[in-house]
């Protein structure tokens, strides 16, 4: 299982490559969505602000009493303020992490929302880390989709642009 800190790490990790992705979107793409009835890549960007805080809080506080509020400030997430809403997310999470000890990871009880008993460490890589990495992915695909064609595997995995192959000699 992973330690309190290398939980937060991969947290981190994911909430940077998701604001590079968000850089790769077009400009003009941000009311695209693939289906009519699915989310636009705003809406999704919006979404992806409180996808690992709120079921965080699950996990403390064993109710959605926080989830109103927060997914009403997502709403007016924009492409502009969406990275300071992640870092407010990844902030908001290391806070709410920072009393819980690495026994507290493997030995205290909790319950999926569906009533599914785990420990906090399960809880928190499938409802928190494992949201991210699955809505990361929904983006880069979702931004490759939209228009970005030049994107691949080192921004959706690192967060980076690949580097420019090299010059053939002249």
């Amino acid at each position: 299982m992973l330690t309190t800190p290398q939980f937060m790490d991969s947290c981190r990790h994911e909430i940077r490559v998701i604001k590079h992705l968000a850089t790769k979107v077009p400009a003009d793409m941000l009311s695209w969505r693939p289906t009519p009835k699915q989310r636009s890549i705003l809406e999704l960007l919006q979404y992806l602000t409180t996808c690992a805080i709120v079921p965080a809080r699950w996990i403390v506080d064993g109710s959605w009493d926080a989830a109103a509020a927060l997914e009403k400030e997502a709403e007016a997430v924009t492409a502009v303020t969406f990275a300071a809403a992640m870092d407010r997310q990844g902030a908001a999470l290391a806070a709410l992490l920072a009393p819980i000890s690495d026994r507290d990871m493997l030995e205290k009880r909790t319950a999926m929302p569906w009533g599914t008993p785990c420990t906090y460490g399960q809880g928190f890589v499938d409802m928190c880390l494992k949201t991210l990495v699955a809505y990361r992915m929904q983006l880069f695909l979702w931004a490759k989709e939209s228009g970005n064609a030049a994107i691949g595997p080192a921004n959706c995995w690192v967060g980076v642009d690949a580097p420019a192959p090299p010059s053939a000699p002249a």
